[in-house]
Parts: structure tokens; sequence; C-alpha cells
């Protein structure tokens, strides 16, 4: 467990967890401190349940913020935003625990709690933090369900969870005004206090600072070339001294300057060499804003966040072991960063076994640009597959075509369903999960 800890970067997870210890923690202490117990036992669950989340709706900010430090435990940002995405999911069913045993109180009484007035000889603040209440609950129940089972377009879903801050703030509204147990124990108080602040202080950076403090650089369209499904779109920095440096197999977030466009920036692998004079990103058409991109012109102005991201720093980590870089469509993006990198072409890294696999021949629009590399064997050993005449790429076929699979490092990118399911029969096929690494952008 150790080593899965400190190779797959779980790290973050841990963090999380311990806030979350200690959290509990400072709450029993305090009753403890006061001997200021509940009659009513399931009252505690409730408390569990309210409090982890208001923990994890802070760290939920925390996480969309892409601060580098946040980054780095998680192991690259789109680890990130998968704990992003899981930690809203225990948030929501932790939540649920509030309502459930506040209700199975004997003497809770439904139709005065739910009664939008306030109640005979009920003060104003009580009525304020009932109300409060159930519209943080209605919301934040909706803006997560929302992001994990009903999957909205891209650009409806960043629109929701630009409002989530506005929950949280809704959240701590309700804790002073219900004069609950963060106000009457100090410590507890400070705690979430903090807490508070940092994910508000994120929320507002993310929303309304990024645009200006982020690691923004000015670009331009130079090109765009049609490849198929795919639009590559070619990136040329406004002032040529200040090109964003970035590592083989990052990605960035990049906002085009057009009025044909919606005004929303997205992630995109580089699928251009850190050497090479312009960026280019390669977007596979698969809905409306991506299916517009061939209408941008030379000249007109992109806004590029990053770089971000740390996929191709695992062949360093792992220089002492061959690489097998799994493929699956558009996933070849980043590893085209990687094979063109100039250090690659010298042979700096250790031999790369590269598969590229695609449904039918004329999907592998990037084969002729890898074999023109010209790249020795000894460094690059490229295995084109078509799935509909060899069959799904499986640890038998990677077998026999690189040998030993326990001595090698994976790196995998593509459709989902294609990381997971390769990931576990590779874990099936005794090769160690540490030695294993996808880059996965699924974050709706």
């Amino acid at each position: 467990m150790g080593v899965i800890i400190k190779k797959q970067y779980y790290w973050g997870y841990l963090v999380v967890g311990l806030s979350l210890v200690l959290t509990y923690a400072i709450y029993f202490g305090s009753m403890w401190f006061y001997d200021d117990w509940y009659t009513y036992r399931l009252k505690y669950l409730a408390k569990i349940g309210s409090m982890g989340t208001t923990m994890l709706m802070c760290w939920a900010l925390v996480l969309a913020a892409r601060l580098r430090i946040v980054e780095r435990l998680f192991g690259g940002l789109d680890k990130v935003y998968k704990a992003h995405r899981g930690i809203g999911e225990v948030a929501l069913y932790l939540i649920l625990l509030h309502p459930i045993f506040l209700a199975l109180n004997p003497e809770f009484d439904f139709v005065r709690f739910f009664w939008i007035a306030q109640l005979p000889g009920e003060a104003g603040h009580h009525l304020f933090a009932r109300m409060t209440g159930l519209i943080a609950l209605g919301a934040l129940v909706g803006l997560t369900s929302l992001s994990l089972w009903i999957s909205p377009p891209y650009h409806y879903w960043k629109q929701t969870h630009n409002i989530f801050g506005l929950v949280l703030a809704l959240v701590i509204f309700h804790g002073v005004v219900a004069q609950g147990e963060i106000m009457s124990y100090p410590v507890l108080g400070a705690w979430f206090a903090v807490w508070a602040a940092v994910g508000m202080c994120c929320y507002v950076f993310i929303r309304v600072l990024y645009r200006w403090f982020g690691p923004l650089h000015d670009y331009l369209v130079d090109h765009v070339r049609i490849l198929g499904d795919i639009t590559e779109v070619y990136l040329r920095p406004r002032d040529p001294k200040r090109k964003m440096a970035f590592h083989p197999g990052q990605f960035l977030y990049v906002y085009f300057d057009s009025t044909d466009l919606r005004a929303e920036p997205h992630p995109f692998s580089i699928s251009s060499a850190p050497q090479a004079a312009n960026i280019r990103i390669s977007v596979k058409k698969m809905g409306d804003w991506t299916k517009q991109l061939p209408i941008l012109k030379p000249g007109q102005r992109a806004y590029v966040w990053g770089p971000y991201g740390k996929f191709g720093e695992h062949m360093t980590e792992h220089a002492d072991m061959e690489s097998v870089l799994v493929a699956g469509g558009i996933g070849i993006t980043p590893f085209l960063s990687m094979v063109e990198n100039a250090d690659f072409l010298t042979g700096k890294y250790n031999k790369a076994h590269l598969f590229y696999s695609v449904q039918v021949p004329e999907e592998a629009y990037y084969h002729d640009e890898i074999t023109d590399l010209g790249v020795k064997e000894e460094y690059l050993h490229y295995i084109p597959h078509s799935s509909d005449s060899e069959g799904y790429l499986t640890p038998e076929v990677i077998a026999d075509r690189v040998g030993d699979l326990k001595t090698k490092v994976y790196l995998i990118c593509g459709p989902k369903v294609l990381m997971d399911s390769l990931r576990e029969q590779l874990m099936e096929a005794d090769v160690p999960f540490e030695q294993i690494f996808t880059e996965d952008f699924s974050i709706i």
C-alpha cells in the first residue's frame, strides 16, 4: 500500500480523509469538553453528515481552483478533477444523513418544518435557519446529481458549477443563523471559519481572478487543418519571447475570442512537441462547440492557460523501464507530443512501444506523421492496431509485441472504457498497479 500511495499519488485523498477525521475529532472533543451531549442519539449521525458535507464542499472548491500544490498531491490535474467528482458524490451521500436522521426524531414535525412562513412563537432567525437549510440542501442535491448522473452539455455543466460557491455561502449562512455547534464551540467554529474562507477564496480566484492571475498566455490562431473528424488548431504566441513552455504530454485550457463560439475555456492535450514553433491542439468533433472550431480564422486571439498535467513525467520517473504507450483514437494526442520531442528522438528515454488503436485503419490520422519521424526502432517501436480486423487490444496482444508485461510501465489515453478495461486486465496479468497510468478527461 505504501508503494501505491507513493507511485499513484493518493496523498491527496489521504489529506482529504485526514481533514475529515480531524473535523469529527474537534466536534466530539468539543462536546466532551463542554459535557454537552444529545439525548436523541441519532442526531450524531445527522451532524456527521452535515459537517462532513461542509468540509467536502470546501475541498471541492479547492480542487476546482487548479492550484499547483493540489495538482502535485493528486499527480495531475485530470486526477484532481476525478477527485473533485468523487468528493462531490461522497458529499451527496453524506448530506442525506442530515435530514434523514433529524426526521427520525419522534419529536420532528414535518408540517411545521416545511412550512415556509414564520410559525407562532418562532423567532425570525429560526425561520431563516430553516429555509436556508432547505434551499442549500435542494441546491446541493440538484447540482451534484446533475453532474453525476445526467451529464449535461459541457457549457451547461460549466454554468451550474459557477454557482457552487454560492451554495457553500448559503451553507455557511445556515450554520451561523442556526446557532448550532459551530457557533457554540470556539475551536470548531474557528476550524470551519478557516476552511470556509479557503473554499470561498478558491471560488473567487477561479471564477473571477484566474483570467488575470492564472498561468495565462496570449496566442493567435495561426491556421486550422481538418483531418477527418479531427480539427487541428495551430496557435502562435503574440510575442515570440513569451511562448508557453511545457513538457511532453501536458495539456492546456484555451478560450477563443470569436463571436461564433461560446465564451468558455476547454481543456485539450498538446499534440505538438515542446520545441515546435507553434502549439497544436487536435480536437475531435464531439459536440456543438468542437464542431464549430473549423470556422476559426488566422489572427483570431486565443487565451491559453497552462500547462497542466503530469502524464508525460511517468516515463522520466520510470527511466529504467521500457514504456508501453497505448493510444485509443484521439488519445494519441499527448503521445504525439512525447514521441516528437527532441529528447525522445535522440534516445534520452528508454525504449517505448506505441500502440495506436483505432477501429479501422482510415481513422489513424496520425499514422503517417508518426512513421515519417524516422525514429530508430531501438527508441520507438510503433504498432498500429485496428480493432475491426485484429480484435480488441488486450494484454495478450500487447505481450506478443513487447514481451514480459511486468517489466514495463504503461501510459494509457483514450476512451474511458478502454482505459478502465485495459488497466483491470493488466492488473489481472500481475502488472503492478503502480506501473499503470491513465490520462482521463471524463470530468462531467
